[in-house]
Parts: structure tokens; C-alpha cells; sequence
């Protein structure tokens, strides 16, 4: 009579260990070449469309307008267009409007009273660690009031989003979304794919921006007049607005207090 060999059962558990520990490293490997591989569609994407906006206001001296915009708002004044960069924004230098590669929704997308900045926002699954991604030409000249002009809004429909209120409850300031950082986000991976906004203190974002100084300040204006000729002035009020200006002397910035009403403007 032949003998028989079988596998023992602490052989066949050592086996089924090491196939699982094999399945596990492959499908991380894989996770993670999909999170890299739609990570850089995204910002291709961004790119492209920073290279058509670019060609598009050089011919016609504006940014296009976002699809089905709403206003973002400061005492009460509109200051900023914002939604989507979808088939109602009128773009005749872009052959495809992209799609995020995961979530197949439209990117965000945001223009200054003047159309003459714009940012769009998308973002990053950073390896199963979502951050924002921000491309765009807009450049902060009040660090406290509007260091940026892309805000993570759940549900715009057709109301305004007042930036600033007296109300609590309306203070959008803290949706703020920079590149880079994991406070707020154009949009999450769970469908209806809505802005994400963790509510995190303006202050302490911008405090953690400044130590990488990853966010766009003010290198253009050294005062009080230039920033109100550049249409960057947003006091709707008699209520004096602190600006960062460019300092002449030393090339850095510094705060100086802007009164800029419809007529004059003061502070230099």
C-alpha cells in the first residue's frame, strides 16, 4: 500500500497566509496606480484648461463665466462667480470639457467680478488621503478677507453664498479651499460627489499654508490706488479694509489700511 502525502493543516494555513499576504501587497500596488494614474489626469486636466483660459482672454480680455454660476458675496455685494466648468461655460479653445476620471463630475470653477482671474479646483485622491487641487492666475491681497475666491459650498442652487455676515451661521470664510490641503475639497468620492468642507478656522489653514507659503499673495500692488485700479478693492462700505502692499523698500509685504470708497481711495 503507497503512502499518501497531504498537506497538514498548519501547511495549509501557512499557505493560505502567504496567498493572502500576496493578494493584499498586489491590490495595494494596484490601489495605488489607480490613485496615482487618475491623480495625474487631474492635474493634466487643470493644465490644460489653464493653457485654453489663457488663449481665451487674450482674445477676448475675460475669463469665461462658470455653468449655472452663483454669487459669492461681501456686504451684500457680489464679488465672485462660482460652479461649474461644464458645457454652459462658453469655450470655443478647449476641443473636450474634462471630467474627473473617478466621480465623472464636472470640475469647479470660479472668476472675480471683472473676469479677469480665475481659479478651478478639483481633488486629489492622494492615495486614499483626499487634498484639493488648485489651479488658476487669481493672487490674495487681503489675507483675512479673501486669500482665496474658491469656496467649498454644498448647495448653491440660486441663492448667493455671503462670504461674510453678521449671522453665524453664514460665515462661509472657513470653506475656503486651497491647493494642497485636506480642509476643504471641490468635491468627495460618495455620490452626489458634493464640496466637502471639514470647518477648520480660516486663521489655522492660512497659518498652515504660511509655513510651506503654498498659497498666491499679493506681488504686483504697492498700493492703496493699484489695488483699487486693479478692480482688487472690495470695501462696499465707510468701514476701512487692511490690505497686504507690496513695500517699495524692502520688496516685502506688509499690511496697510485701505479706505477705498467708490470715488477716492486712501491710505498710501
Amino acid at each position: 500500500m503507497k503512502n499518501k502525502k497531504a498537506f497538514s493543516f498548519v501547511e495549509l494555513i501557512v499557505s493560505v497566509t502567504i496567498l493572502a499576504i500576496i493578494s493584499t501587497i498586489w491590490f495595494i500596488s494596484y490601489s495605488s496606480y489607480l490613485w496615482d494614474s487618475r491623480d495625474s489626469q487631474r492635474k493634466s486636466d487643470l493644465a490644460q484648461v489653464w493653457s485654453a483660459l489663457k488663449v481665451y482672454k487674450q482674445k477676448r480680455w475675460y475669463y469665461p463665466v462658470p455653468g449655472n454660476k452663483f454669487e459669492l458675496t461681501y456686504n451684500w455685494t457680489w464679488i465672485v462667480f462660482q460652479w461649474k466648468f461644464d458645457e454652459n461655460v462658453r469655450l470655443n479653445t478647449l476641443d473636450r470639457l474634462p471630467l474627473d476620471p473617478k466621480s465623472k463630475t464636472w470640475y469647479i470653477y470660479s472668476i472675480t467680478k471683472n473676469a479677469q482671474e480665475y481659479e478651478m479646483a478639483a481633488t486629489l485622491e492622494n492615495e486614499d488621503n483626499p487634498i484639493a487641487l488648485v489651479n488658476g492666475t487669481y493672487k490674495s491681497v487681503s489675507r483675512d478677507i479673501l486669500p482665496w475666491i474658491m469656496l467649498a459650498i454644498e448647495t448653491p442652487a440660486s441663492l448667493k453664498a455671503e462670504i461674510f455676515s453678521w449671522a453665524s451661521w453664514a460665515i462661509n470664510k472657513n470653506k475656503f479651499i486651497f491647493s494642497n490641503q485636506k480642509h476643504n475639497l471641490a468635491y468627495d468620492f460618495v455620490e452626489p460627489f458634493l464640496p466637502q468642507s471639514d470647518w477648520t478656522a480660516i486663521a489655522t489653514i492660512l497659518n498652515e499654508l504660511s509655513a510651506t507659503s503654498s498659497y498666491w499673495q499679493n506681488t504686483d500692488y504697492r498700493s492703496c490706488i493699484e489695488i483699487k485700479e486693479s478692480w482688487k478693492a472690495i470695501q462696499t462700505d465707510n468701514t476701512p479694509i487692511t490690505y497686504q502692499i507690496i513695500d517699495s523698500t524692502t520688496w516685502n509685504l506688509s499690511n496697510r489700511i485701505c479706505n477705498c470708497t467708490a470715488s477716492t481711495c486712501t491710505g498710501d
